[in-house]
């Protein structure tokens, strides 16, 4: 499904990952350029519901891909 929808091979062994934070381990394919991931990591940041500029255009980009993501992030906020 993954394939069709971004016009791209994607296998499911590719998709096997432990997280935005994982330094080694498994990570998706995208997680070594992805643009988020590196802004959290370099801000120091569990994830992105902890960050100040709560939710930047990058991740609300992301969020039309992947509105889930945003329900997650969103929960997390309301509990700190």
């Amino acid at each position: 499904m993954w394939s069709k929808q971004y016009n791209a091979e994607i296998k499911p062994e590719d998709v096997n990952c432990d997280g935005c934070l994982a330094e080694g381990g498994r990570l998706f394919g995208h997680c070594q350029i992805c643009e988020i991931r590196k802004c959290g990591q370099d801000r120091n940041l569990l994830n992105c519901a902890y960050c100040a500029e709560y939710a930047c255009e990058k991740l609300n980009k992301f969020f039309e891909m992947a509105p889930g993501a945003k329900g997650a992030l969103e929960e997390i906020r309301k509990n700190f």
